[in-house]
Parts: structure tokens; sequence; C-alpha cells
């Protein structure tokens, strides 16, 4: 099975998570600040594996990350708190169900683990995470929005964004090409076109927008992507993380000038010119693309977390929202839980709500469509295939769905044997696989023959679908298995394990 290339590792090490929509100015950052030094990598925190021949079980821990945008350096005095709340109702303070401590914990993202009692959790119920920093016992970050986590769709593993307390210093180091937002353009070679016109702007909350225009092709070969990006620990390697299999990957030049690498992150060896240069006084590009991410609709008024970046956008009442605000009044039972959608939609400037501005918003044009009980899973991590437990999430394009008494249907590859646990909703079943590559074939499928009131017909299809698959593709925590003609079959979210 292919391996990802160890810088590749290496900067997905150093991602900062950002998931806040923040005002876009006009000024790019060019050569105004000296370099600053890149906030330092977490310690890996890996997933357990499972093993042996037992199903494994989904464990009694939240797990998660949680970082600030300032790049600012904690002392050893600080305290960072995180804790798992019980916030369902409303007119009353949040009851504390699991919390977790770390004094001294270095830069940001900060990763944790909150262990938590089962029995405490009701699938009716809402629950939260919430963190805080405290600096001689004086609040300086918080969270200021709810994480949802555990019921209703939601998963054990959040990404939070903190923010800084009013009246704490703001002032700190910018970026090694100045100030944000950076806006780079430059014209790249095409192998069967005149040129790529490339416009990339990089915002303050680790979040691209990179548009891509194939000269002399018409009005139709535009294409843009969103994402993260990140730097390496030097400060010398701009990675783009856009859902694709491999980073974008850039160097730094000088503060005017980044430089497009090959996919493994080296020099292209080539006498054309692969420099894109900051340009001051650009607008802020809208991008128009197809987008995955989680959509609350309340009081009159939508957000969408877009699933790549994990920044938020307001959503403007026009285009095809009519059709999306009814397609999840259809699925939600209550009002301003999340729901994975899927849409093609503009992200246009549109004046703020204070008036203040402009803030980027969502234009749905689009609803391609909704997917209950799934998420975005955590931005920037790439799920093994073996060892892995892997949550079935669709059939085909059906959206599963499991009703609160009953067991999830899933997967487990256990690398050491070479064969396959699954739990079909009703029924366990085993069986053999090979991997090569990207292809994948399932063998000798057996199962136990209990019959159950619910769940069959999702059985039968996920037991088809394995029979069925013959490659996959795993982009962060989901996994694709297609049929021989490339048709999806299935796809599995990853769910972490004890």
């Amino acid at each position: 099975m292919r391996t990802t290339p160890e810088i590749c590792r290496r900067l997905r090490g150093a991602f900062l998570a950002a998931a806040c929509a923040t005002v876009l100015g006009a000024t790019c950052g060019c050569a105004s600040a000296p370099a600053a030094t890149a906030p330092e990598a977490p310690a890996a925190d890996p997933a357990a594996a499972a093993s042996g021949g037992e199903t494994p079980r989904p464990s009694n821990l939240v797990r998660g990350t949680a970082t600030y945008r300032e790049r600012l350096a904690l002392p050893p005095e600080a305290v960072l708190e995180v804790v798992l709340e019980d916030v369902s109702l409303a007119d009353a303070p949040a009851e504390i169900v699991g919390s977790a401590v770390r004094e001294n914990p270095g830069n940001p993202p900060f990763s944790f683990a909150i262990p938590y009692d089962p029995a405490r959790i009701d699938p009716s119920r809402r629950y939260s995470v919430r963190a805080t920093v405290r600096i001689d016992g004086a609040l300086r970050f918080t969270t200021d929005t709810i994480y949802p986590v555990l019921t209703r769709g939601a998963g054990a593993e959040v990404a939070m964004l903190m923010r800084g307390v009013a009246g704490q210093p703001t002032a700190l180091p910018a970026e090694p090409f100045g100030p944000l937002p950076a806006r780079f353009v430059g014209e790249l070679p095409c192998a069967d076109c005149p040129g790529i016109h490339h416009r990339l702007d990089l915002l303050e909350d680790r979040v691209f927008f990179l548009r891509m225009t194939y000269l002399g092709r018409g009005a139709d070969a535009i294409f843009d992507q969103i994402g993260t990006w990140t730097l390496s620990s030097d400060d010398s390697l701009l990675a783009l993380f856009a859902g694709t299999e491999a980073p974008i990957f850039f160097r730094l030049v000088d503060r005017d000038t980044v430089r497009k690498l090959d996919i493994e992150g080296r020099e292209i060896e080539s006498d054309l010119d692969y420099d894109l240069r900051c340009r001051e006084g650009l607008e802020p590009v809208e991008p128009r693309l197809t987008m995955r991410g989680m959509y609350r609709y309340m009081a009159d008024a939508a957000l969408f977390e877009e699933c790549l970046s994990g920044r938020r956008f307001p959503v403007a009442m026009e285009a095809d929202h009519a059709t999306l605000e009814r397609a999840y009044l259809e699925t939600q039972d209550r009002p301003g839980e999340p729901l994975l959608v899927s849409l093609q939609g503009l992200i246009a400037q549109r004046p703020a709500v204070d008036g203040d501005g402009t803030v980027p918003t969502l234009v749905p044009e689009r609803l391609i469509g909704v997917w209950p009980g799934e998420t975005c899973g955590s931005r920037m991590t790439v799920a093994e295939l073996e060892n892995t437990y892997w949550k079935l999430t669709r059939l085909g394009d059906q959206p599963v769905i499991v009703g609160e008494r009953q067991r999830e249907p899933h997967i487990v590859l256990h690398q050491q044997d070479g064969r396959v646990a699954a739990f079909g909703g009703c029924n366990r079943m085993t069986g053999g696989y090979t991997v090569d590559g990207s292809s994948i074939e399932f063998s000798q499928m057996a199962s136990t023959m209990m019959a159950c009131p619910d769940g069959m017909d999702t059985e039968q299809g996920l037991a088809a679908a394995l029979g069925r698959a013959r490659s996959f593709r795993i982009i962060g925590q989901h996994l694709d298995l297609f049929d021989e003609a490339g048709e999806l079959v299935a796809r599995f979210e990853a769910r972490h394990l004890d």
C-alpha cells in the first residue's frame, strides 16, 4: 500500500486548525515584517489500532485539538483546561461530564483526550466540549461557540478554535511573508495551453483560496479550491491541504515570492517560471466550487462550516437556499443541530450584519445531498486503511441511518492476519481481504444467521458492497470503496479505538 511522503507527515504535524469566519481585507503583507518562527507541533497522539480477532468498540474518550489564530507562545505558567459538558438545558448551568487539564501545554495546536463514563451519556441529550487557557489564573483564551460531540450525529473527535479575551495584549509577530491576508499571483507553465494563471489568497485563520485559470480555454476553464495552509517548522515550505491525496507545495523564496514545487515537495527541474509574487491592492477572490460541510439552521439564520478548512460562513438566504433549508428541516428533529451537506456554491463578499465592512458569505447555488449521521471527520489527518474502526455512513448514494438503540454497522481490516471483521446491523461477518496499491478485494465472507426486525436492508447492502469492491480511496478520515466501473459502493468514517 502506498505510504505518505515523509515531508507530508512532517507538515501535517505543524497543522493549525482554524474554524472561524473573519473579515477579509484587501491589504497584502509583502515585505513589512520579519520572519516569525512557526508554532511548535504538538506531540503525536496516534489512535490506538484494533487488534486480535474480536470486533473492537469505540473508546470512551473524546479526543481533539484546540488552537488559536494568534502566533503567540504561551509561558510555562499557562494552563489548558478542556471540559465535556451536558448542554441540553438552555436555562440551566451546563453539567460537567469529564475534563482534562494540561499545565504548561506548549504551543498550539493542543491535543487532548477527555475520559468519560459512557453510562452518563444519554442519546437524547446534547453534549459539547469547551476549552480555556489561563495564565496565572487570568483567562487568556476561550472557545465562544458550541462544539457538539457524542450524540445526534456528532462524533467523538473535535477541532476547536479559541479566541483571545478582550483586554489582553494582542501585539504578535507577523507571518514570514508579512501581515495577512497575503495575495499571490502568477502565470505558471501548462503542458497543453498558453499558461495557468494562479491567484492564491492566504488568510489569517490559516484558510486559503486558490483560483487556477487555464488560458485560452474559455470561461469554463476556471477552477477554484479552498482548504487549509500550514508552514514547515523552519518557515521554508508552504503546504496547501485541499482534500486531494497530496498537498500542494510551495517554497518561500523571499517575503514577496513563493515557488511551486512538485508533489513530493521538491524543486521542479526546469528553466520555466514557477513563481507566484505578492500583489497589493487586489480584491478578495470569490471562489465558486463544490463543497461539503456541516449546515445549521435556526431562528431564520444559517451557518455552514466547510469541511476542508473548518471555516464558518454565514449563509445567504438566496439562490437555492430554500431547497437546502427544506432538506434540513425534513431531516433534523431539532433546529440548530449540525447536518452534513454537499452543495455547489459561491463564497461572496457581503456586508457584515453589524454594517462594518464585508464578510465572506456562502451563496448555495445547488444542493447535491444531505448525509445524516456523517461528519466532516478530522481535518488534515489521514486514517490508515488497516487496523482502523470504519463506521458505515453511505451505501451508494444513500445515507446509512442508525436508530438510537441499534449498533452501528462497521468494518475493521486486521493487518496481522489479513482478515476483515464486520458488523452489518444484525449479524457479524468475517472473511479475507487482499490489497495491492489502491486495489482491494474481499473474499470468503461468512456471517452469523440471526434475524432482526431492523437493519437487515443495511446489512445486505454492506455485504453486497464488500463483494463488489475493487478499489479504495482514503481522504482524511473517510474511506470510499468503488466497484469495477469506478462507482462508489460504500463510504465509511474512521472512529478512534481503545
